[in-house]
Formats: structure tokens, C-alpha cells, sequence
């Protein structure tokens, strides 16, 4: 088995074992991949790929970013899960070798922060000696019925909010358009400003995405009197919905939009025939997680794996101060 970090992985094939490896996630294809280093600045591919002869039978997507006179490595950036592809060919020790090369990168001395989000259970704390292991959970409803039975499993008040949405006239439209894309960003600048993630994604980064399958990439709009007030955008791939940005202007809280979206992803996940919605993590905010818990979900483990030298933190604890 050949092992090899390069930036020029053939998407065809790479995309090929996606559609083979059921656990792989929107976060793992070349389609995410290309989006954030074609519009974020100083994102490289890293993609460790494993061969068997001349065919691809897994990679792992790591984007490396230099910043703070360091380099960062992350399986995936931006997402919410990493790790390796694999196809069926794949023995069982090509994940491992896998693991061992991104360690083996992450000690290089310019390396300050790595990590990856492993959701699929495929990582041992033995392949990555020297990190950190972070236990988590994400929020998950299942899909195992209609949409009137998940919606008795809801809590009263977001079935209540729900209900005030529509009575005040709040609709619910697909984005189809990159002018859509371009509305829920304008919503996202308004809620985000104060948020500590950089780069934030800017305008290309949604017109990219707006480029890609509806049927992966899913964003609903919430509308009131014309205007957008909220969005929720979603990425589908192998039964699960992936909720990756819920997201309303201050003005619209009053209306609880956020609350008719999520009920709205998860009738249209029944519709498709996806076995679950995912709301991702909470992180470690007790107001987020009552929120998700709202909507039925159940917790999920995740694993996430850190290496973090001390150097980095310094730099940016540094950062932090010139910021402030």
C-alpha cells in the first residue's frame, strides 16, 4: 500500500469512493474541499491518499493554513466531521496508515495546531500518539417516522414557536438562485460579527456553494413581508442532513423563524427518505443544546483529536491581546 500526502487528488476518483463509503460525509469530498481553498484565504490541500497500485482506495482531507507564522492542519476545516474515505478494496490497516501520516506531518516543527473530528468511530487513541482526545456529542433527530409523529416528539415550546412563526406570516422557500445564497450570507454577516471564527466566509464562498447539487446542498429561507430573515443551510449525502448554519437577523428573533426552519428541514428530510437530521454540536452552550433538545433529538458521540503545542497557544494568546 502506497501513502502519499499530495495536493492533486483526482476528484473523479475521490468522489467515487464517497459514493462507496457510507459513513463519508458532505465534509470529506472534493466538492468541500475545492469550495473553501478556491474562496478562504491561505487554505492548501494536505490529502493524505492511499493506493493500491494504480487505484485510489481511500483518502483523508486535511486542509493546512498558515497563519500566526504557523501552519494548521484540519481534517476538515470548516466542517463538522473528517477523517478517511474509504472504498471496499481498502484493507484493514489503510486507515491506520492514513492516521500515521497525518501524524507524522503534524510534527513538523511548523505545525502548531492539528486535529480531526472523527464521527464515524474509525480512530484510535494508538494512531495518533501525542493528541488530545475530546469527547463530544452532536444532536440528532431520526427520521423513523412520519413528519406528524417526529413533530409530537418535539417540546412544547418549539412546537409553539413553530406555530407563532406561521401565524405571523413567516414562509419558507428554497434557495435556488445565487442571489439566495447571497441573502443568507447577508443574514449570517448580521449575526456573526462578534463571533472569534477566521476568515469568515465571505460572498464567494456562498456563490460557490450555490453552484453545487440542490440535492446535496440544501438552504431554506424564511421570509416575512418580502424580506429574508433567517436561513438554515443543510447538506444532505447518505441518508443524514447535516445542519450546518441556522441563522436569523436580531430584528426577527420575535418571530421564531429559526424554529419553523428546523421543523421544515426535518418534514423535507422525511420527504427525501434521509434516516436523520443533524444539528451538530451544541458546544458546550447550555442555552444551544436546550435549544437543539427542543426539536427531539438524541446525543450522539463524537470524538475530536487535538495536538496542540505549547508554542501556538503563546502565539495565540499574543494575537489575542494585539486584537483586543
Amino acid at each position: 500500500m502506497e501513502i502519499e500526502v499530495s495536493a492533486d487528488v483526482n476528484p473523479e476518483e475521490w468522489s467515487r469512493l464517497v459514493a462507496e463509503d457510507g459513513a463519508a460525509t458532505f465534509f470529506q469530498t472534493p466538492e468541500w474541499s475545492d469550495v473553501l481553498i478556491s474562496t478562504l484565504p491561505g487554505f492548501e490541500s494536505s490529502h493524505a491518499a492511499a493506493r493500491d497500485g494504480d487505484r485510489l482506495v481511500a483518502v483523508m482531507p486535511v486542509l493546512a493554513r498558515s497563519r500566526l507564522r504557523a501552519t494548521t492542519l484540519e481534517s476538515m476545516a470548516f466542517g463538522t466531521f473528517g477523517g478517511p474515505v474509504l472504498s471496499a478494496a481498502a484493507t484493514a490497516d489503510t486507515a491506520g496508515l492514513l492516521f500515521a501520516a497525518f501524524a507524522h506531518a503534524a510534527a513538523s516543527m511548523r505545525v502548531g495546531l492539528a486535529q480531526i473530528v472523527d464521527r464515524s468511530g474509525r480512530i484510535r487513541e494508538s494512531h495518533l500518539p501525542g493528541f488530545r482526545r475530546i469527547d463530544d456529542t452532536v444532536q440528532v433527530v431520526s427520521l423513523d417516522g412520519s413528519y406528524e409523529e417526529l413533530e409530537k416528539r418535539f417540546k412544547p415550546s418549539a412546537r409553539n414557536k413553530v406555530r407563532k412563526a406561521v401565524k405571523a406570516g413567516v414562509t419558507v422557500r428554497r434557495a435556488e438562485s445565487e442571489s439566495d445564497f447571497l441573502a443568507y450570507h447577508a443574514v449570517l454577516e448580521e449575526c456573526s460579527r462578534e463571533w472569534a471564527i477566521r476568515p469568515r466566509p465571505g460572498p464567494d464562498f456562498f456563490s460557490a456553494l450555490s453552484a453545487l447539487d440542490r440535492g446535496v446542498v440544501q438552504m431554506w429561507l424564511a421570509v416575512h413581508d418580502g424580506t429574508v430573515l433567517a436561513g438554515d443551510l443543510n447538506f444532505a449525502l447518505h441518508g443524514t442532513v447535516m445542519n450546518w448554519g441556522n441563522v436569523s437577523t436580531d430584528a426577527a428573533k420575535s418571530l421564531a423563524p429559526n424554529n419553523l426552519l428546523h421543523a421544515n428541514a426535518i418534514e423535507q428530510g422525511v420527504r427525501d427518505g434521509h434516516r436523520a437530521y443533524d444539528l451538530g454540536s451544541s458546544g458546550g452552550i447550555e442555552g444551544v443544546r436546550a435549544f437543539k433538545s427542543s426539536f427531539g433529538t438524541a446525543d450522539v458521540p463524537v470524538r475530536r483529536f487535538v495536538l496542540e503545542k505549547s508554542w501556538y497557544r503563546g502565539l495565540k494568546k499574543v494575537a489575542g491581546r494585539r486584537s483586543g
